[in-house]
C-alpha cells in the first residue's frame, strides 16, 4: 500500500509585521501530538537569521527511552538535494560544470546518457527511471553499494520518456548529481559537502553518512502503531545527494537562510535555481502551492524519517520539521506553525473523531487489529478529518481513508469493511482479502 496524498492548504492572507508569536507558543500543539502518538519529531523556526523557536517531542530511540532535543540528527531524506543542487550549482560557478553539460561525459551506460543535461538531471526532466519505485529496491538498497554497483543496478532500465519531453520526479537524478560532484572535485560526496557548505556556515549537526548511529545522537525511525516499530532499513549509500543527509531542524533553517541570502551562491543562480510558476519543480526546490506569503519548500521521506522545510524570502522567516515517526501529514504541521508566526493559534485538532460518527462510534472502530498469523498489524486513528491506517509491515506509510457510508472506507483501490462487533476489519486491495481482529 501507498500514500498518495492531495494537501489542500489554506489561501493564507497575512499582513506581516515583523513580530512573531505574540503571546501564542506552539508547544501545546506539539505535545498534543506527542500525547495522541500523531508526532515524535523536532521543530524549528527561524526569522531574520535567527533561530526563535525550536521543540522536540518523543524518543530518540523509543527502545532505551532516549528523548529528543534541539540537538538530535535526523535523516532529512530528500531536503539532501536541496543541497545538491547548491553545490552543483557552486562547480558552475567555479567553471567546473556547465547546465548543458551531457550526462554522457561522465556515465554513458545510463540511457540517453549523451542526450541528458545537468540541467535535465536537477529539474527532473531527464525521463531516467526513479530506482526506488522498482520492486527490486526494497530489498536491494538494505546493503552498501558503491557507484559501479548502483550503475549497473539503473543502468539498463527503460527510460520513462524522452529527456527535455516531460517531468517525472526521480531520486536517480540526484545519485548521478552527486557522482558527478565526485568526479569534478575527485573527492567523496561527504567530504564535499563538508567542504563547499557545512564548514563555511557552522554547521556541526549536518553531513552526509551510510547508516544510522546512535552513539552521533541521531534519531532512529519508526512505524507508529500500539508501539513504536522500528520496521524498515536502508543503507543510505544508496541515496548520495538525493536522501542520504543527516541534520537538525535549526541547521537546515541555517542553510536555508544562508542560500537566500547569497552566502553560498550569487542572486543570480539562485535565480537560475528557484521555480517560477506555484507548485512547480526547480533546481532541488519547490514553490509552495499558496501565495501569501510567497514561499519555497521541500519534502523528504527515507526509511520512516519525514522532513518538510518551507521558507518565505521577502519575510526573511523558516519553518522546518523533521519527524522520526508520524501518522498525520507533516505539511499540516508547517502551517500550523506558521499561523503561529503570524499571530493564530489554532484550536488543537480533536484525534479522537472522524466526520459522521459519534465520539462512541468511532471508538469502537480505532484501535490496533491483528492479522491471523499475529505477527501483522494495522492501526486504526484519525488526523481529526479522516481516517487514518498504518500497517506494520517494512515501507507502510499512514494512509487516509474517505468514508463511503456505514463502517465502509476507501482509498485508491483499498477499501476498508469493519465489524464492530466482532472487533474486526477486513481488508480488500486487488481482489486479495485479509481480515485484521482486535484482541
Amino acid at each position: 500500500m501507498k500514500r498518495s496524498v492531495c494537501i489542500v492548504l489554506l489561501w493564507i492572507v497575512f499582513s506581516f509585521t515583523g513580530k512573531v508569536f505574540g503571546q501564542h507558543k506552539p508547544d501545546e500543539y506539539f505535545e498534543h501530538l506527542q500525547h495522541h502518538r500523531k508526532f515524535m519529531g523536532s521543530a524549528a523556526i527561524s526569522f531574520n537569521d535567527s533561530i526563535i523557536y525550536t521543540k522536540s517531542v518523543g524518543y530518540a530511540d523509543a527502545g532505551t527511552k532516549k528523548p529528543l532535543s534541539a540537538d538530535t540528527r535526523f535523516r532529512i531524506g530528500s531536503i539532501t538535494k536541496t543541497f545538491t543542487a547548491v553545490l552543483i550549482l557552486q562547480a558552475i560557478e567555479e567553471k567546473k560544470l556547465a547546465l548543458d553539460d551531457k550526462l554522457g561525459y561522465y556515465y554513458p551506460s545510463v540511457k540517453n546518457a549523451a542526450a541528458i543535461t545537468i540541467e535535465q538531471l536537477l529539474k527532473h526532466r531527464s525521463g531516467i527511471v526513479n530506482f526506488t519505485e522498482l520492486d527490486s529496491t526494497y530489498k536491494w538498497e538494505e546493503g552498501y553499494h558503491n557507484r559501479e554497483e548502483f550503475l549497473a543496478y539503473i543502468s539498463d532500465r527503460k527510460s520513462d520518456f524522452e529527456p527535455g519531453t516531460a517531468y517525472a520526479y526521480s531520486n536517480t537524478n540526484y545519485v548521478l548529481l552527486a557522482f558527478i560532484l565526485e568526479q569534478v572535485y575527485q573527492l567523496p560526496f561527504d567530504l564535499i559537502l563538508e567542504k563547499k557548505i557545512c564548514q563555511p556556515l557552522g554547521l556541526k549537526n549536518t553531513y552526509y553518512s551510510f547508516e544510522t548511529d546512535t552513539a552521533r545522537n541521531e534519531a532512529i525511525s519508526y512505524n507508529i502503531q500500539d508501539r513504536y516499530i522500528r520496521n524498515t532499513r536502508v543503507n543510505f549509500s544508496n541515496h548520495p545527494g538525493g536522501g542520504g543527509m543527516v541534520s537538525t531542524a535549526a541547521e537546515v533553517n541555517i542553510f536555508l537562510s544562508a542560500l537566500f541570502n547569497g552566502k553560498l551562491i550569487s542572486p543570480q543562480s539562485l535565480e537560475t535555481m528557484l521555480p517560477v510558476n506555484r507548485g512547480a519543480y526547480g533546481m532541488g526546490i519547490q514553490k509552495l502551492d499558496f501565495s501569501s506569503p510567497n514561499g519555497y519548500e521541500h519534502s523528504g521521506r527515507i526509511e520512516n524519517y519525514i522532513s518538510e522545510y518551507w521558507y518565505f524570502p521577502k519575510e526573511k522567516l523558516g519553518i522546518v520539521t523533521l519527524a522520526n515517526a508520524i501518522n498525520i501529514n507533516i505539511s499540516e504541521i508547517n502551517l500550523v506553525l506558521l499561523q503561529y508566526t503570524y499571530g493564530t493559534k489554532p484550536e488543537l485538532p480533536d484525534f479522537n473523531r472522524i466526520p459522521g460518527f459519534t465520539d462512541t462510534a468511532f471508538s469502537k472502530l480505532k484501535g490496533t487489529y491483528f492479522d491471523r498469523s499475529g505477527k501483522v498489524s494495522v492501526t486504526i486513528s484519525s488526523d481529526s478529518r479522516q481516517l487514518i491506517l498504518q500497517k506494520s509491515t517494512t515501507r507502510q506509510d499512514w494512509i487516509p481513508f474517505e468514508h463511503k457510508g456505514a463502517a465502509n472506507f476507501e482509498y485508491d483501490n483499498i477499501s476498508l469493511r469493519f465489524f464492530p462487533e466482532r472487533k474486526e476489519v477486513v481488508i480488500a486491495q486487488n481482489g486479495i482479502t485479509e481480515v485484521y481482529s482486535k484482541e
